[in-house]
């Protein structure tokens, strides 16, 4: 018996050990931060960098850009590469110019949209109070650094432009609509285009060239070119914002409810959006109240609860145990497409009023299910997956092991 208790005292010490180093180097990293954000309030400058991306189904292609700065200088933005990739993902960085850089005010953008065989061109003003607040707050990341953001531009069809501050939290800041920019014949073309005098590429056409890229582009996508019927509106739908809020329901625990919780120095809680936007550091009334968020593709939270602490994730945008940003081309428009018609329909069911995101799970911890929920009105949504543990105990609760 005195062995055990001589064992139990020696892992409560540990405990505390290791909780009071955890808070005291948290405390330490707080100052540190923010002694940092003083000083770029000072500087007015911070370190970013530019990233571009566009759709994987619809390949574009940036020809010229900048970012301005209020002085009238410029900050190129890169051009010539092939965007292929998806909101959530970028083509690379590419280091240009000064690491620390003033916000800018202004971006010019001109981009070739190779679905549409169209050229789009824009000047648009940013918004600067918000860009430069969230630069100014920054965050903690789980290491106890600063941190911060850089730009990621978005060139999509229809002259559709997304600018987010990228980072540990991705943030979409501006939605801007470019005009049509037009370019007559292949010589003009493969100058804007930038085409080597060398290059075999001079010796086609722009439609020739134009019908390489749409070969390689997904069968759905050249199934819309074929008929003339590009899905453009893909984009102004992922980005719509709801003003629902997550609930939690375990049956006949009515009188144990799970309370969120959080600790600084602790992941655990995590949300990511349809629409590419992310967010890892975050209050948590964000998450339990009606601010108005994207649809959300996955959910991790950690909550306090009657036989410990429970790690709760759910993830309405996988497909067959495939996270919704891996999935195949066809699997995850159709999957995106079903979320966006979903939220669109509810939404407009109940007269466009807040409602509940809703998870129901049995006493038993198993069949857990995800409602749109505004009193007595419930919409399921079919085929979400969760993952379900008692973090206390280290056990895996759903799917059962």
């Amino acid at each position: 018996m005195k062995k055990y208790v001589i064992i139990g005292i020696i892992v409560l010490l540990i405990g505390t050990l290791v909780y009071y180093r955890k808070n005291v180097a948290w405390k330490f990293y707080k100052v540190k931060h923010s002694i940092t954000k003083i000083m770029n309030k000072m500087t007015k400058k911070y370190q970013w960098l530019i990233l571009t991306t566009g759709d994987e189904g619809y390949t574009t292609e940036i020809v010229d850009g900048a970012f301005i700065y209020d002085n009238g200088e410029r900050e190129y933005i890169p051009s010539g590469q092939s965007l292929r990739a998806s909101l959530f993902h970028d083509s690379g960085t590419m280091i240009v110019g000064e690491w620390d850089r003033p916000i800018p005010v202004k971006m010019e953008i001109t981009w070739f949209s190779y679905a549409e065989n169209k050229f789009y061109s824009g000047s648009f003003d940013l918004d600067v109070p918000r860009i430069t607040k969230l630069f100014q707050e920054g965050y903690l990341d789980k290491f106890g650094d600063t941190s911060y953001y850089d730009f990621k531009i978005a060139v999509l069809p229809a002259g559709q432009v997304l600018l987010y501050l990228d980072g540990a939290n991705v943030i979409l800041v501006g939605e801007y609509q470019a005009k049509e920019y037009i370019v007559e014949g292949d010589e003009a073309f493969h100058r804007i285009m930038e085409v080597p005098e060398i290059s075999i590429i001079r010796d086609w056409s722009r439609e020739t060239a134009v019908q390489q890229y749409q070969n390689s582009m997904p069968q759905q996508t050249q199934e819309e070119i074929r008929n003339n019927k590009l899905s453009t509106h893909i984009w102004k739908e992922v980005i719509i914002k709801y003003p629902w809020r997550f609930t939690i329901h375990i049956a006949d625990k009515d009188d144990y409810p799970l309370k969120m919780i959080s600790r600084p120095y602790d992941a655990g809680k995590y949300l990511l959006f349809i629409d590419g936007e992310k967010n890892m550091h975050f209050d948590l009334d964000f998450l339990t109240g009606f601010a108005p968020k994207p649809i959300p593709v996955e959910i991790d939270a950690v909550y306090d609860g009657q036989g410990g602490e429970y790690v709760i994730r759910v993830y309405p945008g996988n497909v067959g145990g495939e996270e919704f940003i891996a999935l195949p081309y066809e699997q995850y428009r159709k999957r995106e497409q079903q979320l966006v018609k979903l939220f669109k329909e509810f939404y407009e069911r109940i007269g466009k009023q807040p409602f509940d995101l809703h998870l129901e799970i049995d006493k038993k911890f198993e069949n857990p299910k995800l409602y749109l929920k505004k009193d007595d009105i419930m919409q399921e949504i079919p085929d979400v997956e969760f993952e379900l543990f008692n973090s206390t105990f280290n056990i895996q609760l759903y799917p059962k092991e």
